[in-house]
Order: structure tokens, then sequence, then C-alpha cells
């Protein structure tokens, strides 16, 4: 029943439904005290407070329904104590800290509507933090004023009513002084020097975070790549981002068949470290912000139409080594599930998880850790291979790995024919013969000479160049 109620209060509409609930809470609050000067609307007022002492009963329950399940209740306290501020039966004059709920609405609406603020995507935590804190001091600035007509009276002018101290409350936020003259009570004024320190910080939120937005969206236009992420065909879509990302860009660059373009999906604002120089080409390399566990993140980058897929163990976000490979399986299953066939290469850090890519189709599974232990042991008992390795795992210069296909012209000849014929007519070495079974494909290293080639079989090579068997 915990999980339940935990999938429940965390599921996406009820985090809208409480957003609205908290809107029209305050929206009754602000209503009740717009008519507390009217003596007609005494009835409408009681169904005001009634409204909101039964919103209020119903953020108890669902306050309380989060502190049950709660796993951690000193963190439960850290992130919902405004709320429970708020939710106090306070007396009648302290429930202006009902507007304190407006901060936990802002939060469950920046939650869902993240995802389509295209060019300001970057930085719409900001701003939405930005709006959020606005729009709680503007209501409770204007809220408090209102209390006492004699809080704003400012010589001539003289503002009564929770409209006009709620415009006044916005003028002082924005303009940075009291707009209209010096408030003559201390509550008026304590108030109003709070708005001014609290405008001061906002505007320089909120203009730091649209420069870095518009400066971010500039750099892309002018020095990113002509060709939009929907034109793109026969491109490689790599999900994720560490440090050997580099590298991988720039052997997809150095060998003779080199990609039309590859696309990166991150979870950072900026362009990774990496991205850009060491002598990749500018109009070829993409990138897009979003998560790639996310069916339309990957419809964007055009994932029916690329050639492969390359899932990263990703580094951008910090995570734990068990959530990075349970992102890379979700990725995975997810591009399988909606381009059946395309060639997938994934990165793991633990080995448990392969069986479960290999049940999902995926044709390569690098496990890091394994690798590199199986490196370092070769190298202790054979001096000298890591010369070999740095000259054929490197397709810039020297010799690299390339796969052959079997043309009509080889069908049925012996591997030491087809060996033969690859060390004299193209100065490469054979390694392996991968073929067709009856449970997908068998890879043979090191063949015998007597073993048949059939047309479609694939050859691994060792060469300075991809030779041709047609």
């Amino acid at each position: 029943m915990k999980r339940q109620t935990h999938r429940w209060l965390h599921h996406p509409t009820t985090e809208l439904v409480i957003a609205v609930l908290i809107l029209a809470s305050v929206g009754a609050l602000l209503l009740e005290f717009a008519l507390l000067d009217d003596a007609h609307s005494a009835s409408l007022r009681a169904s005001l407070d009634l409204i909101g002492r039964v919103l209020t009963g119903v953020f108890i329950v669902e306050l309380s329904l989060r502190f049950w399940v709660a796993p951690r209740k000193r963190r439960y306290f850290q992130r919902y104590w405004l709320d429970i501020v708020s939710c106090i039966p306070w007396a009648r004059p302290l429930r202006l800290l009902r507007v304190l709920r407006l901060v936990r609405a802002g939060i469950f609406l920046n939650r869902r509507f993240r995802s389509q603020t295209g060019m300001l995507r970057g930085s719409w935590n900001e701003l939405s933090a930005v709006a959020t804190i606005s729009a709680t001091m503007i209501v409770l600035a204007g809220l408090v004023l209102a209390t006492r007509t004699e809080n704003l009276d400012l010589g001539q002018l003289r503002l009564d009513g929770v409209e006009a101290n709620l415009w006044y409350a916005v003028y002082t936020l924005v303009g940075g002084e009291p707009i209209g003259g010096l408030p003559r009570t201390s509550m008026g004024r304590f108030v109003t020097l709070l708005l001014m320190l609290g405008g001061m910080t906002v505007f320089g939120i909120f203009v730091g975070a649209v420069s870095a937005s518009m400066s971010n969206a500039l750099r892309a236009r002018m020095g990113g790549p002509d060709m939009a992420l929907d034109e793109l065909t026969d491109h490689i879509v790599v999900c994720g981002w560490n440090p050997g990302g580099p590298t991988m860009l720039q052997e997809f660059f150095s060998g003779g068949r080199r990609p039309p373009g590859v696309v990166v999906i991150a979870e950072s604002a900026d362009r990774p470290e990496g991205l850009d120089g060491g002598g990749l080409p500018t109009d070829s390399v993409h990138y897009l912000c979003g998560d790639y566990t996310r069916v339309e993140v990957l419809e964007e980058v055009g994932i029916r139409y690329a050639r492969a897929v390359i899932l990263l163990t990703d580094n951008v976000v910090h995570r734990s080594d068990q959530d990075r490979d349970a992102r890379t399986v979700l990725a995975a299953l997810t591009i399988e599930r909606l381009v059946p066939g395309i060639y997938c290469c994934a990165e793991l850090i633990n080995g448990q998880h392969q069986s479960l890519l290999k049940m999902a189709a995926v044709e390569e599974v690098v496990i890091r850790d394994w690798y590199a232990g199986k490196l370092m042991g070769t190298l202790g008992r054979n001096r000298g291979v890591a010369t070999v390795l740095n000259d054929v795992l490197s397709s810039g210069e020297g010799n690299a790995f390339h796969t052959v296909l079997v043309g009509r012209g080889h069908h049925g000849k012996r591997i030491g024919e087809v060996h033969q014929i690859l060390k004299e007519e193209h100065g490469a070495i054979l390694v392996s013969h991968e073929r067709a079974a009856a449970d997908g494909r068998e890879t043979d290293v090191n063949p015998s000479v007597d073993a048949v080639v059939q047309k479609g079989d694939r050859l691994v090579v060792i060469g300075a160049h991809s030779p041709r068997l047609r």
C-alpha cells in the first residue's frame, strides 16, 4: 500500500491537480480579502472562508500521506516545511501564510512544462523559480498591506483595496523603489523594503538566466550545423556523454566511411566538453539537450532514419553506477521497440545487465571495467601488445579493424583462399568469420582454413583500408 500511495502521490496528474487546488485556495483568499470592506458580501466571505478551510484539510491529508510514505523523515521536513507552516490552524490574520503554498505549485508546474520551453529550456528552472518567488512575494505583500489601509497612506495618494496594494507591490518589486511616495507606517516601510530587496535579487536571477539562454541559442545558431535534426538521414545517434566521447567522435570521422552527421543527446544545457574542436567537423556534429530515455526526444533526433545508435555510460548528471546502467537498458529497450533491427551498441559498467540487452536485440555490448581488466592482464603477460593495440584501434593512421561483406564472386570459397586474396590484393589480415546461425549470427575468431564462406557473411580484417569482396 505504501508503494501504491507513493506512486499515486508522485503521479504527474496528481501533482497537477494539487497545483490547481493551491491556486484555487490562494485565489479564494485574495477574493475574501478584497471583500473585507463590503458589508453586503458577508455570506460570500463565509463561503470563501469555508472553501479555504476545506482545501487546507485536503492539503493536510496529502501532506500526512507524504509523511507516511517518505523513506527519510528529515528530508521530508526539509522539503515540505513551508507547506506545513501554511496548514497550521493559525489565527485569522495569519491565514496569509497560505500564500506560501504557491512555492510548491510552482515546483509542480515547472515539472509539467519543462520540456516545452523551446529556446529557454536550459534556463527554465531559474525562470520558473523567479516567477514563483515573484508571485509569492507580490501576493503576500499585497495582502499584508491590505489588512490596514493606513499602511500605504502616501500623502495625496491613498491605496485602498487588495487590487491597489497588489499593483503597488508589483511596481515596487520591478522598479526597485516605492512608486508614489514613502509609506508612513512601520509595517508599510518594512514590507516595501523587503519588496525592493527581493526585486534586486529576482531581477539579477532573471537577467542572468535569460542572458545565458540567449547566448547559448545564438552560439548554436551562428556556429552550429546548418542542417536541422529532422533533415538528417543515415546518421549516428549518441545517447549519453562521458570522457570517452571525444575519442569516439574522432574515430567516426577519421575512417573512410564517415557518417553524414552525428547527434549527441545529453542532459546538459551547454554543449558537453570535447564535443567541439579536436578536428571534428562542426557542420556534422549536432547536440540536443534532453532525456534520451523519452520517446519524444528520440523522435526529435530522427531515430527512425538513423544508421546506428551508440549508448554511452552517461556522466553528465551525477548518478550511481546502477542508475546509469538502468538508464542504458531502458534507452536500448525503447529504441529497439521504436526501430526494430537498428544497429545498437551499448556501454555498461556492470556486466549483470548484459543479458537484458541481448534480449532486447542489442548487437554489441561493451562492459567497460571488464575490457579494462582484460586489457591490463594481457599487457602484463605479453610485452609489446600495447603498441599493436594502439595501431589497430585507431583508424586515423596505420592499420585498423574493418568489416567486409562477402559478395557473390567469393561465394563457396575456402577461408584459406579468401585470406590469401585479402593479403595479396588488399594487404589485410583476416581475423574472424561471422555467418548466419539458427539463433542469430555465429562468429568464429581465427577460423579454420577449410571453412567455407557464403554470400552475405561478414569478415573482420586488419588493414590500412577497408577492402571489398564482391
